[in-house]
């Protein structure tokens, strides 16, 4: 089973990745190579890596990982993006900024979700809309010309950002989130419904 890359990433996104895949399976032993070198052809050298290069890979992780492991380090290879793109592009976005710390707990997930929502448009093309009700925010990615069609692995891969998101922005708290299915008619590929309301309050 193949899963094609869809996504026109800048170069910022494309590092971002790149230090999430570095940071969740590293450096592929060589008997890994040996035995896959179809998938990591090359790959040694992580420095010249480009984004079509970093989307075979995890796109082609189930052959080395089976389905399961895969979600699970396209998962954890969210998490670590979250954190090198603060790192990287934090200040840009206003979420190191004394202002947005300030801010109630409400309020700087909701701006954080939005911030998180224009760096994807900015180096992706991808159209993500924040929605929400009295209990949950809604995070939503439309369909447009940008991003054709969608590779589960990138909902694997959004979870873990955005967990990390929550964590990091309510200092350990866990927000449950979960996939909603949408109408399948409508226009939206994936949506994660977020309760506003941690576990433990």
């Amino acid at each position: 089973m193949t899963y094609p890359s869809t996504l026109n990433c800048s170069g910022t996104m494309t590092d971002i990745l790149l230090e999430g895949v570095r940071e969740t399976i590293g450096i592929p032993e060589k008997s890994l190579l040996e035995r896959s070198a179809s998938v990591f052809d090359n790959y040694l050298n992580f420095d010249s890596r480009t984004q079509d290069e970093i989307f075979n890979l995890l796109e082609k992780a189930p052959l080395l990982y089976g389905e399961r492991g895969s979600c699970g380090i396209a998962h954890r290879i969210g998490e670590a993006s979250f954190r090198y793109f603060l790192r990287k592009n934090g200040k840009q976005y206003s979420l190191t900024e004394n202002s947005y710390r300030l801010l109630n707990s409400q309020q700087r997930i909701l701006f954080g979700l939005k911030q998180l929502a224009k760096f994807a448009l900015q180096n992706c093309g991808a159209c993500i809309e924040i929605h929400e009700d009295e209990i949950k925010w809604y995070w939503q990615v439309v369909a447009n010309d940008s991003v054709p069609y969608w590779n589960r692995f990138y909902s694997h891969y959004i979870f873990g950002l955005l967990r990390e998101f929550f964590t990091w922005t309510s200092g350990g708290r866990y927000y449950p989130m979960e996939e909603e299915t949408s109408d399948p008619s409508s226009d939206i590929y994936f949506q994660i419904a977020i309760n506003k309301k941690p576990l433990g309050n």
